[in-house]
């Protein structure tokens, strides 16, 4: 256990703040990990005193004052961390269960009528997102909160390509998630997924890890993923990857499974959850463009090799480009696979057209496509 030992003098330092120039301001909150801490704040020379049980508490440390020594202890472990982010994030994650009507997938494999997944709360007012294979080929949709309550749910948007849905119950005052930017997922930090795997008495189990990769690709995925070494169980789909601040980064969606492979999971990054919400919001669906092209990316690209390559017109409908073009970007952005074809429309698409760099007969060019 670490300690930290304050002295009567440093405690008495802050108690006699208010013999210069400092004040309480009740209209000033401070927030640790998303969290308020305390709510008594005293400002003092461009400076915030909060409580030190406050802030130290908020993190998930112990606070011990000995009245003997007149000292405080503060006590902090990677383990008082973890807890405190499973306690804070876990009203924002929820199971969501209905009737089965499938002949595929994991709740064939188990001969039950019932599925179950797991989702997080985005907006107060009872909006969720999770997978949409969660809750395509399910009926009855059920969303039970984090207190065991339970709430009628409707799909209000799928998108397979994705692998996103969102659903909404009529709840109000709910606690949403905070998401993380892109920028936070960095391969070795730690990884922290809660959901319902198994069985829904396992509702908000927790499997710890890193992130393993921050953006890989495997066979049949449209957009990059998480990779992670957190366990993902079958029921953990939809549900939360956070930060070792509590944030989301990304969304739970599936793991390897098999002889000789051992804690490959995936999860959806932050990024692309936010951009199929906002897709919903603004147009209902994804809107995604069509440019009457078909494309082929380079054998390295296909094995998963890095590449310079850019990737090939393989046919082409589309009055700018002939079939053996070799495009190596999308509005500025470099392009070396398929994936990252997807990315960058996701990330640049204005709903009307793109502008293509591409290679043909030696000599580089630009044009504009429509879709």
């Amino acid at each position: 256990m670490i300690k930290k030992r304050i002295t009567a003098l440093s405690i008495s330092v802050v108690l006699c703040l208010g013999a210069v120039a400092a004040y309480a301001d009740d209209d000033v909150r401070v927030y640790v990990n998303g969290e308020r801490a305390g709510d008594r704040v005293i400002l003092s020379d461009d400076r915030t005193y909060i409580p030190l049980r406050a802030v130290a508490e908020a993190m998930g440390a112990e606070v011990v004052w000995d009245e003997a020594s007149r000292s405080v202890f503060v006590s902090f472990t990677e383990d008082d961390a973890v807890s405190k982010i499973v306690e804070t994030v876990s009203p924002s994650v929820v199971a969501i269960v209905g009737n089965y009507t499938g002949t595929s997938g994991e709740a064939a494999k188990y001969n039950n009528s019932t599925a179950h997944g797991t989702g997080v709360i985005y907006k107060s007012n009872g909006y969720i997102v999770t997978n949409a294979h969660v809750v395509d080929e399910i009926i009855n949709t059920t969303v039970v909160l984090h207190d065991g309550s339970s709430f009628a749910g409707e799909v209000l948007f799928s998108d397979k390509t994705a692998d996103l849905a969102i659903v909404k119950i009529n709840k109000i005052g709910l606690k949403p998630i905070t998401m993380a930017n892109k920028e936070d997922i960095v391969s070795g930090r730690t990884a922290i997924a809660i959901g319902t795997p198994i069985s829904l008495s396992m509702r908000n189990t927790v499997t710890k890890g890193i992130v393993s990769g921050s953006a890989v690709s495997t066979d049949g995925s449209y957009y990059k993923l998480i990779q992670t070494d957190a366990a993902i169980n079958p029921g953990n789909s939809g549900g939360p990857l956070l930060n070792s601040k509590g944030e989301l980064i990304g969304i739970n969606s599936s793991g390897y499974v098999g002889w000789g492979i051992e804690n490959i999971s995936f999860a959806i990054p932050v990024d692309t959850v936010k951009y199929a919400i906002a897709q919903y919001e603004a147009n209902g669906r994804i809107i995604r463009p069509e440019f009457n092209i078909t494309l082929e990316q380079s054998w390295e690209a296909d094995i998963g090799l890095p590449t310079n390559k850019g990737i090939t017109v393989k046919a082409s409908s589309n009055p700018a480009l002939i079939t053996g073009d070799v495009i190596s970007a999308v509005n500025g952005i470099a392009v070396h696979s398929i994936i990252d074809w997807n990315e960058a429309l996701k990330d640049s698409y204005n709903g009307s057209s793109v502008k293509v760099t591409y290679m043909r007969g030696g000599e580089t060019a630009e044009a504009e496509i429509y879709g």
